[in-house]
């Protein structure tokens, strides 16, 4: 959900086994468990310090297509998890949600597994956003969608690429598996979880436009990268959430409260169930609160 900090393990030991630079410590994760979402996909979730992450892969007739291999250490269980669903596939391309580097670094770990000239797709800016900051542990993508999108195929499958908007990163992809009816969607919508902390420099009026623009999609499972796989309806609370939360705030703004204040009034009894919601509301609070302040 974030560009995490480059975390230094080596004196407990947790890296990554084929490489030795800053990459092959960063982000660290344990491995939690696969899920069939619809014959021949498999969202793998995974866990850090901070919150639960999922990613996914695909099996075509000719191969695999995996989806943000997070990093170099959760890379080696995806490299099993491929291996154990798909025994002696091969890796057909590599694709990357967006430009966050929590979600994208492990690639280099399945080329080096699976084969170094393996297609990378990702959105456009994500190329220019690696090529600037030079991260030398994050493989270049060389396949790259326009904001107009694209639609591949992969033997058996068609796969399109959307762009909905530029909330959280104006690189965002989102993959629908047509055959199955799939889509798989990262940080701008989530499955019951609140917003990130105070949902630092995000538009927050494209953010909800994107979650409605999800709502469109012909698809009947949505994998998100926050949460575990649902259908549309999962986006629906979430959008139901902002428009609550946007009112509340509102209201105490009409009211003449602070931010303090409207932070300890403020409470969502519907959606005290969404994950993080004891660690993160009041930052969402925050974030409209201080969005409508700019915005009114």
């Amino acid at each position: 959900m974030k560009v995490v900090l480059l975390v230094l393990l080596f004196v407990s030991g947790v890296f990554s086994k084929g490489f030795n630079d800053e990459g092959s410590t960063y982000n660290p994760f344990t491995f939690v468990k696969a899920i069939k979402t619809a014959n021949n996909a498999y969202t793998l979730e995974f866990k850090n310090d901070e919150e639960s992450y999922f990613t996914n892969f695909y099996i075509t007739a000719k191969g695999v297509i995996a989806f943000d291999p997070l990093s170099d250490i959760a890379a080696y269980e995806y490299i099993k998890q491929i291996k154990k669903y798909a025994p002696n596939k091969p890796l057909l391309a590599i694709v990357y949600s967006h430009l966050h580097t929590d979600h994208i670094a492990g690639a280099r770990v399945l080329r080096e597994e699976f084969g170094k000239n393996i297609p990378i797709i990702a959105h456009e800016r994500v190329e220019k956003y690696l090529d600037y900051y030079n991260l030398s542990y994050i493989d270049k993508p060389n396949i790259l969608i326009p904001y107009s999108g694209k639609t591949m195929k992969f033997g058996n499958t068609t796969i399109e690429f959307k762009y909905l908007g530029s909330a959280h990163t104006d690189s965002i992809i989102v993959p629908i598996i047509k055959e199955i009816k799939q889509a798989y969607i990262c940080d701008f919508a989530n499955n019951d979880v609140v917003g990130w902390t105070n949902l630092p420099g995000i538009n927050l009026d494209e953010l909800i436009k994107m979650k409605k623009e999800v709502l469109k999609l012909d698809v009947d499972v949505i994998t998100f990268c926050h949460g575990k796989p649902g259908t549309k309806e999962a986006v629906k609370r979430q959008v139901k959430y902002y428009d609550t939360l946007f009112k509340e705030v509102s209201f105490s703004i009409s009211k003449g409260m602070n931010l303090e204040e409207a932070q300890n009034s403020i409470e969502l009894e519907e959606f005290k169930y969404f994950k993080n919601y004891d660690d993160w509301f009041k930052g969402n609070v925050e974030a409209v609160y201080l969005w409508l302040k700019k915005t009114q």
